[in-house]
């Protein structure tokens, strides 16, 4: 009597999920979904709470890996999926892995927070803020509204670039960490940008721009989890660089909170 897989689905970290439906693992991320055959696949693993997926063929292997699931579903997970793979053939040709994994794009901006729950809570700050400053301009008269508002422009800028910075840290740290470095030929330029084109270790090829002038081929870093993310110049000097001019924009944050605290307590 045949057997049925049983349809698991693992929820993990930052809107991600992998579902298996018959013989084919459904990965889904918040701007797309990927439809994985388990002919396509060399070895699923379950690590504590991760799972993990690597495919069949390229020169450097390909893994999905998904975070942030219970110890017990991901070693679910990874049992039943391991029973459907099939027997390694060594007479048989070769399968190329990423070539059978079906993509498709998430209509619209399916991340974070959902679009009316933004909107609801812009309206709300934006509320709470006019009626502070009201409650500034009354009380306090025409300056302490002035330094009211430059400290609350401060205090923006200053996080936002911190921000910024930050983020764009972080992905250095993970391409350093985990990243493939291949040659990026000159394609074309476009508005002013120049368009470099490269392949990875699967055979994909994708673009990369950058400002600046010359056609000589440069060095980019890629994730191998995300072929089209890519970086030019990644490195621990970088790195370094950026987190000294953190400092700048941090301070700039810590003056505009104080200008803005001191508003609100002499109310």
């Amino acid at each position: 009597m045949a057997t049925t897989a049983a349809a698991l689905v693992l929820r993990g970290r930052r809107r991600t999920a992998l579902r298996l439906e018959g013989r084919v693992v459904v990965l889904r991320r918040p701007t797309e979904e990927l439809r994985i055959p388990v002919e396509a696949m060399a070895a699923v693993r379950a690590e504590g709470r991760a799972v993990e997926i690597e495919l069949l063929g390229g020169a450097e292997p390909v893994v999905y890996r998904l975070e942030g699931v219970s110890e017990a579903g991901a070693a679910a997970f990874g049992q039943t999926v391991a029973r459907l793979l099939p027997e390694p053939d060594g007479d048989a040709e070769p399968v190329d892995g990423p070539s059978l994994v079906d993509v498709r794009l998430l209509p619209g901006r399916n991340r974070g927070w959902h679009a009316s729950g933004r909107r609801t809570l812009t309206a709300v700050a934006a509320l709470f803020y006019a009626g502070l400053v009201a409650a500034v301009g009354v009380f306090g008269g025409g300056g302490q509204v002035a330094a009211l508002l430059g400290g609350s422009v401060a205090l923006y800028a200053g996080c936002f670039m911190v921000y910024a910075g930050a983020r764009a840290n972080v992905d250095d740290w993970r391409l350093k960490r985990r990243g493939i470095t291949v040659v990026a030929q000159f394609s074309h330029y476009t508005n002013k940008r120049r368009v470099y084109t490269y392949a990875t270790a699967t055979g994909q090829s994708h673009t990369y721009q950058t400002a600046g002038s010359g056609t000589d081929p440069i060095e980019v870093t890629y994730d191998p989890a995300r072929p089209g993310d890519a970086r030019a110049g990644v490195s621990l000097l970088n790195t370094l660089i950026m987190v000294f001019l953190l400092a700048i924009p941090a301070f700039v944050a810590v003056m505009g909170i104080l200008l803005v605290a001191h508003v609100v307590a002499a109310l």
